[in-house]
């Protein structure tokens, strides 16, 4: 793994994935008393992979992740050439697919499962920028069908708490995106990587010779100060998770891949994610109002 500034507008999240079970229950009045319904009932055994990830070798520059190891991950495919996703807050996505179980990107894979996508939803307030920073850079992806889990698809967790990570809190990153860097010739992972990188202070990364005011107190920094041979999200990766263990063994979704320097790797330029934490009341929101749509 290697981020372009902007990245390509790939803004998944994958928690997304599970606005169905928002609708698993008949409607009923009442219900709408009895908030706890609607509100964020995620899976009891989320975060807990079936296959454990390799995250006992130091990672340099990032390395192929173990087999469906990190079975949240998700590949968002446009059935054409050209392509965006879809602007509003909430539109017909019938031609983007969902590809869960996948490692490697140019071979099927007999865990592979593919879900037609239903409604994307993209925060209201995301405006495409001229520059790198991404203000509401997140949105929310709904399968047509519900996505049944396995010991080769399963839910991450949401973070439960407005907990901030301490600096140097080791996280880490998934995607396909490019391996090698540099402002030309991207060359996509055919396996999904994953690299380890260290929480950056909020203050540090907010520094005139980091990032500045581009980052807003809704983001995480992440990565490593020097350039050689560090890991670091890339042009492809955008939409990926940010996977942290916070005191227990349950991976949870502390940030979403936003953007980053020309060339991936800069000197005081670390990735910048969504912080996924400033969002829950967007995303419980969100899932509420889809409720109701039919």
């Amino acid at each position: 793994m290697a981020v372009r500034s902007p990245f390509f507008p790939l803004l998944l999240m994958l928690l997304g994935l599970a606005l169905d079970r928002a609708s698993t229950h008949a409607f009923n009045p009442s219900r709408l008393q009895q908030h706890k319904v609607l509100h964020l009932d995620w899976p009891k055994d989320c975060g807990l992979p079936h296959f454990k990830p390799n995250t006992v070798e130091r990672i340099v520059s990032g390395n192929e992740a173990r087999p469906h190891s990190w079975p949240w991950q998700v590949s968002l495919q446009f059935l054409s050439l050209c392509s965006s996703l879809p602007r509003g807050k909430a539109e017909d996505a019938s031609s983007w697919r969902i590809v869960l179980g996948k490692h490697q990107l140019k071979r099927a894979e007999s865990a592979e499962s593919i879900f037609p996508v239903k409604r994307i939803y993209r925060h209201e307030h995301f405006r495409y920028p001229a520059h790198s920073e991404l203000d509401y850079d997140i949105a929310l992806v709904k399968a047509a069908t519900d996505i049944q889990t396995s010991n080769f698809i399963r839910y991450a967790c949401l973070p439960r708490k407005q907990i901030n990570l301490k600096p140097g809190h080791y996280c880490w990153v998934t995607g396909w995106g490019d391996t090698r860097g540099g402002k030309e010739n991207v060359s996509l992972a055919e396996a999904l990587n994953q690299a380890r990188l260290p929480i950056i202070d909020y203050m540090t990364c907010r520094q005139k010779k980091f990032w500045g005011d581009r980052v807003r107190d809704s983001m995480i920094c992440a990565g490593f100060r020097d350039t050689e041979g560090t890991p670091a999200a890339c042009q492809g990766d955008s939409g990926g998770p940010l996977l942290c263990q916070v005191g227990r063994d349950r991976w949870e979704v502390r940030g979403i891949v936003s953007f980053g320097p020309i060339g991936c790797t800069v000197e005081n330029k670390p990735s910048v994610f969504t912080r996924t934490a400033a969002y829950i009341p967007w995303i419980e929101a969100t899932r509420i109002r889809d409720f109701f749509l039919h």
